[in-house]
């Protein structure tokens, strides 16, 4: 899951330049905007649509510059929705679909968006060879602006869902699987709009998790060791979009944490270190690693429908 975000995290450290070196800044995205709905086929009895929307970055790429978004559903008008952010480098959109759909069956408006670069939105810069990760500078400017243009993203949809789509402004909340969990705690600690959020495989300090040589940073690490670059470097570098930069403990009380024991990608520790910025925010610990935990899918499912019906609509999980 995190191959393609190790890659283009390679190359912010091959480029060496100052924008890893002070916090973003995330600004409130304009709400002047048009979107298109088309209904699309039901799926298990829920009504689908599909949305497009201009992105508030303006990128070289035009398939980029269009916000995607898969909306399921519920049975009847619940006014709360949640948005779920996709892994790195999944093949299609069915995990995230499914738990869309299940949220729908617990009578919640799912909606799936791809992040930047990622399916038919990446089609024109890879068409461009833009996605090319011997290219430093390229790279460097697709991660960082990538990751700010997410969140930018996610903020114009949870905009348009209660603008125009009839959603509670109190009752949106996020999934964010693997990196989609970055993008979503990033989202989450910046924007109190949104009020609650689940974060599966996520977790802090995003230079030690390079440093821990996974199977997925191994390479990585040992190139920032090539380059005569240490661990507090990389740690600087990567401040701007390290969920820990900006998870407050006033916040915690609308997260839950869904992590593996034997993560290889996110250790334990990683995990730890961002639960204790949320004030130690309820975590869900499961055995396996950050793929063999995909077994438990339907028990997270059921606690993740549980908690964002807790927090969005004040009931529990429907049976």
């Amino acid at each position: 899951m995190m191959k393609r975000l190790a890659g283009l995290m390679m190359l912010v450290w091959l480029a060496g330049g100052p924008a890893g070196a002070q916090t973003t800044r995330f600004a409130e995205p304009p709400t002047d905007f048009q979107a298109t709905v088309e209904a699309t086929e039901a799926v298990a009895g829920r009504s689908t649509w599909e949305a497009r929307m201009p992105s508030a970055i303006h990128t070289p790429f035009e398939s980029n510059n269009t916000i995607l978004a898969y909306g399921f559903e519920p049975a009847k008008p619940s006014k709360a929705a949640v948005i779920v952010l996709p892994i790195a480098n999944g093949r299609n959109l069915m995990l995230e679909k499914a738990v869309a759909l299940y949220l729908a069956n617990q009578g919640i408006l799912g909606v799936v968006m791809p992040m930047p670069y990622q399916f038919d939105r990446g089609k024109d810069a890879k068409s461009a060879n833009a996605m090319d990760l011997a290219d430093p500078k390229t790279g460097l400017k697709l991660f960082f602006q990538g990751t700010y243009q997410a969140v930018s993203d996610v903020r114009r949809l949870r905009q348009w869902l209660v603008s125009q789509r009839g959603i509670d402004p109190d009752k949106v909340g996020l999934v964010g699987i693997s990196l989609g969990s970055i993008v979503a705690s990033v989202t989450y600690s910046i924007d109190d709009h949104f009020s609650a959020a689940v974060l599966v495989l996520c977790g802090g300090d995003l230079a030690d998790v390079v440093w821990h040589g996974s199977r997925e940073t191994r390479g990585l690490k040992n190139a920032i060791i090539g380059m005569g670059h240490d661990l507090e470097w990389t740690r600087e570098m990567l401040r701007p979009v390290d969920p820990l930069t900006y998870a407050t403990p006033q916040r915690g009380k609308g997260v839950l944490m869904v992590n593996a024991k034997d993560d290889e990608v996110f250790p334990t520790d990683s995990t730890m270190k961002l639960n204790h910025a949320y004030g130690d925010a309820e975590l869900l610990m499961l055995p396996g690693d950050h793929y063999s935990v995909a077994i438990f899918l339907p028990s997270v499912l059921a606690r993740t429908a549980e908690f964002l019906r807790g927090h969005l609509l004040n009931a529990p999980a429907e049976k």
